[in-house]
């Protein structure tokens, strides 16, 4: 039979168990009833010693936050009868005596558990802890280690990088950053960073930065950062958030990587290219070319587009825009020269009008030129158009009669030019379930009526279906337009890319009844874009060939930069490049066009003048002539960073002729203007609009959004108004086409600007479909108007970007790639070929690898590759086989472009030779180790004599003493000649001691290790040397070292230093005035120890002296003894520390000389150290008054 347990049995399991448990009772002192004996080994103290004992007497907390968590955790199993957990808590415990005493570091996790009676009632709690000592040491070490690994990430990378606390305030810099700025880390915090930013590009950082604080997103800049010697330096800043795990921001990690020069390049092709394309525009002339033996446009100026109407554009030929140039033999002209290279000559070539309001075409009249353009062989490869309008001199010399035949002949030729564009219409329920689709989408996409109906998507790209759903979505809640670009399938198998456009009909409750749509193919725009490579090399030949007066001026002084030959015939050799306005053609400045010069440079405002008389003195006969010129003054901005390079264009077309004959068309002037007046009041575009119209073209039906496109009332007569709010250049285009579709029962479309209320014109594209009666004759049109005005512009500016890039990419002395996300390439500029023999194309399809030694290419292509599948910047330098077949060396360097989401699109990098530079570098590193040689050889042989010279002047001194005690000498004279002698042998002997010592004291730099000496016994002990100097001059000794009591030095060198600057307190004292001198310390920002050492002597002319104040030998009062020496080596033991000595002098009142000693302050102090690697910038010496 089991005998019944008692608890003394109970008691003595408890005592035994496997644990760290301690029992207490659940009053408020939390008396000790028992421990186990594993409890009582771990604590070290026995069962006597703590049963019966409250917790905090037998176990006293090591501070009071310690003792309230354990309380609060008591507290908690009081109240709610559950166990808890402590946090982790530190408890040292006392070792044996045996074991050496004192306190062993513990750390420990307690929980408490509560036990209760039958009732429920609390009877006890038990303590159990667990000791994690060695787990928490462990994590503390690694993350010790972790904190020193990021620490040597973020001091040691060559990159400047930053963080910032969640609201953006900065909070840390690296040390490139600060040695970038020249800024402490102090100076640096919270907003200063902001203080080193160009005040331009502050408005638009601070936003940036603003922006991506409020919304989480990355943050990107480019801006300018001043430099620590004041130059602004341009930076791209990119910075990162850092989240915890439940998503929010704990901190900004940011980095910044110079791009100054690659900017610098960047903004000077861009200016010039702008400076070219503005020159051309501005031109009071019309100016255009043409491409191959097709003669397509290429380019046109305004005056040219203005001249030939909207069917004049890049990618057309100029036969499909002008018709009769076959037929007056300009086709001919245009062959012959590019077939011949030779240039022609046109004069007074009428070219037709568009027609006016009642029909006619008038004829204007242009003298010009065709001229080839050539590659770089001098193959023609275009034709360089250039008129200039002599209309005025022609209508003198002709009769009104064949004035009107022009202008009939001008209506006729005009109709010719205009042409449709494709467009597809279609209607939906308000659910967008397809309830009519015209013929047009139906023949190219080649589906039958019912399948375009019931199918109408499955033409539309699989990618682009997903977002046209959606955008149909948001228009559908909205009950507003919607529009979006797609790519259609053709009947052939090929996608087109089309834009869309619908419109709701809205019922009296605003419900949508319909939608109606229409769909016009965007495709051809799109390939635009690659038709303007050679842009900018064209518009460089232009300039060249322009058959015009055109010179160009810089600065306020006007002075020639550019000469054409015409302005050359005009001037003769007085107009030289680089001569001034007035000094080249004073009869101008008499004439006040200087003025006119002036007034533009200084204001800005172009000056234009028509048929301006000016006398001009001919070249043949040294005579003024009376010429009349119609010219512009037009203001070239400055490049960037060059502003001497602000000047002036200036463009001439001679119109004598015309003055003389203008004066025999007087009575044709007033027909000419009215009809130029009436061409500027010709219709205007229209927005967006359905609308149905009669046989007849009257308005029907038009819906409500005329009205609030137009800004016009109901009730308004819109068949009068309406055309009226036409741009007058498309109302003739727009009547030829409604005539063409009355003509032929058939589809009408095509685009037109449209005036807003605002004053702005937006294109739109006009569609109108017409119902047939059972004659087959149009009873009814149906039409709708779209606004594309944003495509147009968002295409206009695509084209304009990329001539840009292609412009750069070609001017600029780099390789210029683009590449795939994947790495392929898939651009490069000619600088590829130029430099390594190897064409753009072979590159392409093969790769840039075989280029790169067999040795080094794994390494080199799998770093390449590395950057291109990480998305993060690429740089890196290797060697290329170049054109002479000799490896160069190249740094490679490339960005990724990202779409909104992250994700690369595009590489864009640069190669840049930089062979010469590094064969630079390695022989300056040659170089240098040879002058550290030939320093260390000087200084070896510099102890060397002055050790071997020590010893012959020793034993001339004492054969001078053994002479002066036992020789007699009868001359009076020779007492003086021996003190003289005596004084010699003293000076070569100081002579020599200084030498050495100046070898020394850079030994003992090298030699000796630096050691903590306390200032103020180390100062006395070198006060007590000159004792008796200085009780003879009375002098005083102030001494001040309490904010920097220490410093870790040399022992020799600091007793030179203060020896010195002691020495020299006392010997250069003014007469009759006791010497003070005073000796402080202090700390300069970022933990830099000064010492500063302050007399009243006689103080040095530091205007005069202070470019030779530490030169060797140097002294600046002769009327005591010294050898020069002291301040320069005061000076070498400073530069040694990497510090720099600072002085301060006035004449006759002392000087202060301050030591600024980095890396001297012991570290005991435990005061911040200067940045490492931060180089201390010595002020220049400071000159009183």
């Amino acid at each position: 039979m089991v005998p019944p347990t008692t608890s003394s049995d109970y008691l003595s399991l408890f005592r035994y168990l496997p644990g760290n448990f301690l029992l207490l009772a659940p009053d408020a002192a939390a008396t000790i009833v028992d421990h186990t004996a594993r409890h009582a080994a771990v604590s070290m103290k026995s069962r006597a010693e703590v049963v019966g004992r409250p917790l905090f007497e037998a176990y006293p907390a090591a501070d009071q936050n310690q003792a309230d968590v354990l309380r609060a955790s008591l507290e908690h199993v009081r109240r709610h009868l559950e166990p808890h957990t402590m946090p982790l808590i530190r408890y040292d415990l006392e070792r044996p005596a045996a074991q050496g005493g004192g306190l062993e570091e513990r750390y420990w996790q307690a929980t408490h558990h509560p036990i209760l009676d039958e009732q429920g009632r609390l009877r006890f709690i038990l303590q159990e802890t667990e000791d994690v000592t060695e787990r928490h040491q462990q994590m503390q070490r690694e993350l010790a280690e972790s904190a020193n690994q990021t620490r040597f990430l973020l001091e040691e990378l060559p990159l400047m990088m930053w963080t910032t606390r969640p609201d953006g305030t900065a909070d840390y810099q690296n040390p490139w950053w600060l040695r970038f700025t020249g800024r402490t880390l102090a100076q640096a915090r919270d907003w200063g960073w902001l203080n080193d930013i160009h005040p331009d590009d502050q408005p638009a950082v601070g936003a940036a930065w603003q922006q991506a604080l409020a919304t989480g997103l990355d943050y990107q800049v480019e801006y300018r950062l001043r430099r620590h010697d004041g130059q602004y330096r341009w930076l791209l800043v990119q910075a990162v958030a850092r989240r915890d795990a439940g998503g929010r921001i704990t901190a900004w990690v940011g980095t910044g990587t110079d791009i100054h020069e690659q900017k610098l390049s960047q903004q000077q092709l861009t200016e010039k290219d702008r400076l070219l394309q503005q020159i051309l525009q501005l031109l009071p002339a019309q100016v255009a070319t043409l491409s191959g033996p097709e003669h397509v446009y290429t380019f046109l100026n305004e005056r040219s587009t203005a001249l030939l109407g909207s069917q004049a554009r890049p990618g057309v030929p100029a036969a499909s825009v002008l018709p009769e140039l076959a037929r007056n033999g300009m086709a001919e002209l245009l062959d012959q020269v590019y077939r011949t290279g030779q240039a022609v000559q046109l004069n007074e070539v009428p070219m037709p009008q568009p027609p006016a309001a009642d029909g006619s075409v008038a004829l204007r009249y242009f003298d010009g030129s065709f001229q080839a353009l050539t590659d770089e062989q001098g193959t023609p490869t275009g034709i360089l158009v250039f008129g200039v309008d002599v209309t005025r001199r022609v209508q003198a010399q002709q009769r009104a009669a064949e004035l009107q035949a022009e202008v009939r002949q001008q209506a006729e030729q005009f109709r010719l030019l205009v042409e449709s564009l494709p467009l597809y219409v279609y209607i939906t329920d308000p659910e967008g379930r397809m309830l009519y689709v015209n013929p047009q989408r139906q023949a190219y996409t080649g589906q039958e009526a019912a399948q375009a109906l019931a199918h109408w998507e499955e033409p539309v790209h699989p990618e682009d279906q997903p977002r046209m759903r959606e955008l149909f979505d948001q228009g559908r809640r909205r009950r507003q337009p919607w529009s979006g670009e797609y790519r259609l399938r053709g009947r052939n198998g090929e996608y087109r890319w089309v834009l869309t456009h619908a419109v709701p009909l809205l019922d009296a409750a605003g419900q949508v009844q319909r939608w109606y749509g229409s769909s016009v193919d965007m495709h051809d725009q799109r390939q635009l874009l690659q038709e303007l490579e050679q842009k900018d090399e064209q518009l460089q030949r232009m300039l060249r060939g322009l058959p015009a007066i055109v010179n160009t001026m810089e600065g306020p002084e006007h002075r020639y930069t550019y000469v054409s030959p015409q302005m050359q015939a005009l001037g003769g050799e007085r107009v030289q490049l680089g001569r001034r306005v007035a000094d080249a053609q004073p009869e101008l400045a008499e004439q006040g066009f200087v003025q006119v010069l002036d007034e533009v440079y200084r204001t800005g405002e172009p000056y234009t003048a028509l048929e301006q008389r000016v006398d001009l003195l001919s070249p043949a006969t040294g005579q003024l002539e009376t010429r009349y010129f119609s010219f512009s003054y037009q203001l070239l901005p400055a490049l960037a960073h060059r502003p001497e390079t602000r000047g002036i264009l200036a463009f001439a077309v001679d119109m004598t002729e015309q003055v003389l004959a203008r004066q025999r068309a007087e009575e044709l002037q007033a027909e000419v203007n009215q009809r130029s007046e009436q061409l500027r009041r010709m219709t205007e575009a229209l927005p967006a609009v359905s609308f149905i119209l009669s046989p007849d073209m009257r308005l029907e039906y038009v819906s409500p959004q005329w009205h609030q496109v137009t800004g016009y009332p109901a009730g308004t007569d819109i068949d009068a108004v309406w055309p009226t709010l036409m741009h007058p250049d498309d109302q003739a285009p727009t009547r030829a086409v409604y005539a063409q579709a009355i003509a032929r029962n058939a589809p009408l479309e095509f685009e037109y600007r449209l005036l807003h209320p605002d004053g702005q014109y937006r294109w739109q594209v006009c569609r109108a479909v017409p119902e047939l009666g059972a004659d087959g004759q149009a009873v009814r049109w149906y039409g709708t108007l779209v606004d594309n005005h944003a495509q147009r512009e968002l295409q206009q500016e695509l084209l304009r970007s990329e001539a840009q890039f292609r412009f750069m990419a070609e001017s600029i002395p780099q390789v210029v790639w683009t590449a795939q996300p994947d790495g392929r390439l898939d651009y490069l500029n000619q600088r590829w070929t130029e430099l390594t023999g190897t064409s753009v194309e072979h590159a392409l399809r093969f790769g840039w690898a075989e280029l790169v030694p067999a040795e080094l290419a794994t390494t080199i292509v799998g770093k390449f590759m590395a950057a291109m599948q990480s998305g993060q910047d690429y740089e890196q330098e290797s060697p290329l086989r170049a054109r002479s077949g000799e490896y160069r060396w190249f740094l490679h360097r490339a960005t990724p472009m990202r779409n909104p989401e992250g994700q690369v699109l595009k590489w864009f990098g640069t190669s840049t030779d930089i062979h010469d530079f590094k064969q630079a570098q390695q022989q300056l590193q040659a170089q240098n180790a040879e002058l550290r040689r030939i320093n260390q050889d000087l200084d070896n042989f510099v102890y060397t004599a002055s050790h071997d010279l020590k010893q012959p002047v020793t034993n001339m001194a004492g054969i001078f003493q053994e002479l002066m005690r036992t020789a007699t000498f009868a001359d009076p004279a020779a007492h003086t000649l021996m003190g003289m002698f005596e004084h010699a042998l003293h000076q070569m002997h100081g002579t020599i001691q200084d030498l050495s010592d100046v070898v020394q004291v850079q030994r003992q730099h090298e030699q000796l290790p630096a050691e903590a000496i306390e200032l103020l016994p180390f100062t006395r002990e070198v006060i007590r040397g000159l004792q008796s100097q200085a009780e003879a001059l009375g002098a005083g000794f102030e001494l001040d070292f309490a904010a920097v009591p220490a410093l870790q030095f040399v022992r020799p060198n600091l007793k030179s230093i203060l020896y010195n600057l002691l020495s020299n307190a006392l010997k250069y004292a003014v007469p009759g005035r006791p010497p003070r001198v005073r000796l402080s310390t202090a700390l300069a920002p970022g933990g830099v120890p000064v010492l500063r050492v302050q007399d009243n002597g006689l103080g040095i002319d530091l205007a005069r002296h202070h470019k030779e104040l530490f030169q060797m030998f140097r002294r600046f009062h002769d009327h005591v003894e010294g050898s020069g020496m002291g301040l320069y080596l005061v000076n070498r033991i400073v530069q040694q520390l990497g510090g720099y000595l600072a002085v301060e002098s006035e004449v006759q009142t002392g000087t202060v000389f301050q030591l600024y000693l980095p890396g001297t302050l012991p570290a005991a102090l435990a005061a911040p150290p200067a940045p490492a690697g931060q180089p201390l910038t010595a002020p220049e010496t400071r000159i009183p008054g």
